[in-house]
């Protein structure tokens, strides 16, 4: 882990202090109240933009070409989610596969009082393209990418976003770079 670390640090460093701008289409967008959706969008860009990152946020889905070329990510909103699609789960991503993500807004609502919904969708958002743009399953102890929040993480939440860990941090600039390399390597080849 610490040379997974230091590479990713290495790459840090070496990237400039722009922005990387990643593209994350909604689905299902229209299940959830503009209100609440477009709360949780500033709240999930604000504890992205303190790491570097810039969410470029489309609705529906990518042309073909996009999701083969453009390593973007698809975010979909889910309702009446079944007891048995992994129980206790606000929503899951698929961070080998580096595309889906599936939010369970119906389980979201259910875990907070209304007005700290907002809160709790963004960190939700934030936590599973976490997990796509670093391209694994890990959880840290606190912080946004913890496995699971407790009271005192929602009330946290309510006041302020949560943070970061730095090996986070790390983890997804090693990410996007990675993701950059792979999109840079399949325009090469089909543009040969």
């Amino acid at each position: 882990m610490k040379i997974l670390t230091m590479m990713a640090l290495a790459v840090a460093t070496g990237r400039s202090a722009q922005a990387e701008e990643v593209k994350v289409y909604l689905q299902g967008g229209s299940m959830v109240p503009a209100t609440v959706l477009h709360q949780a969008q500033a709240v999930a860009n604000e504890i992205f933009s303190r790491v570097g990152v810039k969410i470029d946020r489309r609705v529906g889905g990518p042309s073909r070409p996009q999701l083969q070329h453009e390593k973007v990510i698809v975010v979909e909103m889910v309702t009446e989610t079944p007891k048995e699609r992994t129980p206790g789960a606000l929503a899951f991503a698929l961070p080998y596969e580096g595309v889906h993500i599936q939010v369970f807004y119906d389980r979201v609502q259910a875990t907070t009082d209304p007005e700290l919904t907002p809160n709790v969708l963004a960190h939700v958002l934030a936590h599973e393209i976490t997990h796509i743009l670093q391209g694994t399953s890990r959880h840290s102890n606190i912080g946004v990418m913890k496995a699971h929040w407790t009271h005192d993480d929602y009330m946290e939440m309510k006041l302020k976003p949560l943070c970061f860990t730095e090996e986070d941090v790390q983890l997804i600039r090693f990410g996007l770079a990675e993701r950059a390399n792979a999109s840079n390597l399949i325009a090469a080849a089909t543009a040969r």
